[in-house]
């Protein structure tokens, strides 16, 4: 599925990075966030909708925590009936991020395979490019690439081995996107394929670490990379915890708000985790996409609510 999924992500990607983003893949990837939760908007809307009903009726779901407070069962029993007679939705406030996930999951893959799911070349034309560039400046790729150095004499003569050795290494296409892009004489015209760079700090094809002997040896690289991986985490963290917000309030106490609290941990924790299995890319796309539901959140509290408390 995410890998159908890419194969449709990453033409817009790269349609965006060649016309409206003058060829900034960060800024292509800001652009591309905020064309998701515009297509997201409709379904963020529901979810707002939904907590709004769940407020309105809390002073209900107050009397039956009351009523039921020693029969937990019949409580869940009666408090489901309700939301039911009502037409509430509990679980409505994570639908936008349960759709967002196969989204996020096949993102990676096209962040981590450029040539494969934007340009659409072939595991042959990687290959062939590869062995290209291996002949015109065999020591461009970075010493951690060594293994596959060592075995690319046996199979040079193969293209799709060439690929398929380079990807089992585990190598992904953006390491070497990354690797040739401070040499782009090796390629046709001598323009880079994607210019990684972003602000003149970030380089979005590096991933992130926390072992401190890479970051000491080459600090320049990985210490924006882990101050922009802090910034996902957190983002990520006051996003979950405002768009909640209000449901926690109308579910004091009750198993939905239990929920709710392991969400605001778990959705960090998996950000963490991801965005050091990931390149730095998609940290980005993280942090974009939380602050542009934190915008959204504000501004509907503070106009499109305020709004309808003044017109009731």
């Amino acid at each position: 599925m995410f890998d159908f999924i890419a194969k449709l992500l990453g033409p817009v990607l790269h349609f965006i990075y060649e016309t409206i983003a003058f060829h900034n893949y960060g800024l292509s990837l800001i652009l591309f966030t905020v064309l998701i939760k515009a297509a997201l908007l409709p379904l963020t809307v529901k979810q707002l909708k939904s907590t709004a009903k769940m407020q309105e009726i809390q002073p209900e779901v107050t009397k039956l925590q009351q009523r039921y407070k020693n029969d937990k069962e019949k409580l869940n029993q009666e408090t489901m009936k309700l939301y039911q007679d009502k037409g509430v939705n509990p679980m409505g406030g994570c639908l936008p991020m349960l759709v967002q996930l196969p989204i996020l999951f096949s993102l990676y893959y096209v962040i981590r395979m450029p040539l494969t799911y934007m340009y659409g070349w072939t595991k042959e034309a990687i290959g062939n490019f590869i062995i290209k560039v291996m002949s015109v400046l065999p020591n461009v790729f970075p010493l951690n690439l060594n293994p596959f150095i060592k075995d690319f004499d046996a199979i040079k003569g193969d293209p799709l081995q060439v690929a398929e050795l380079f990807k089992r290494n585990p190598y992904t296409e953006i390491n070497l996107v990354g690797a040739i892009n401070d040499m782009p004489s090796i390629i046709d015209g001598g323009e880079k394929i994607i210019n990684l760079n972003f602000l003149g700090i970030f380089n979005l094809g590096v991933r992130p670490t926390y072992d401190f002997k890479l970051i000491s040896e080459n600090p320049g690289l990985y210490i924006p990379a882990l101050v922009l991986v802090i910034i996902a985490v957190a983002s990520t963290y006051f996003s979950t915890k405002i768009s909640m917000a209000k449901s926690q309030a109308a579910n004091s106490g009750s198993q939905v708000n239990q929920t709710n609290k392991t969400m605001m941990l778990m959705g960090p924790f998996m950000t963490l985790f991801i965005s050091f299995q990931a390149p730095l890319g998609l940290s980005l796309y993280w942090t974009i996409s939380n602050l542009t539901q934190i915008a959204q959140q504000i501004f509907t509290d503070k106009y499109i609510n305020k709004k309808k408390k003044e017109g009731e």
